[in-house]
């Protein structure tokens, strides 16, 4: 997927970021939504989370990650896969109540089908 952009973090924390957005992308089947734009921000604190998605605007296409980089390899990239759940959620109308639920539900599996494809 062409329209990532990471930001924050060190080169080890970009590449991991990238290579797991870009796997997500694919496996969620979103990478080949037209105008489909995501920003990772990656930080060393968050206020109350690991992790935030949000709109950029209303076309749905247009997203922005923040993502904590103080918690264990694992845990950091379960953080983007959770997140990178609920871009598809938006960019394809479907997210429920508060997107959570499905989430939750899919971001162990999805990380370890990620490790299990080798892409880190």
């Amino acid at each position: 997927m062409k329209n990532i952009k990471i930001k924050g973090g060190n080169q080890f924390e970009r590449r991991i970021a990238e290579r797991t957005v870009e796997w997500c992308s694919k496996r969620l089947c979103i990478s080949r939504l037209k105008n489909l734009t995501i920003s990772v921000i990656i930080k060393s604190e968050l206020d109350d989370c690991y992790g935030y998605c949000e709109k950029i605007d209303d076309t749905n296409r247009s997203f922005k990650i923040a993502v904590e980089n103080k918690q264990s390899l694992r845990n950091f990239v379960m953080t983007l896969v959770h997140e990178m759940v609920h871009v598809k959620q938006y960019a394809r109308s479907e997210w429920l109540m508060d997107g959570e639920p499905e989430s939750w539900g899919v971001q162990e599996i999805l990380t370890d089908e990620l490790w299990k494809d080798n892409v880190l």
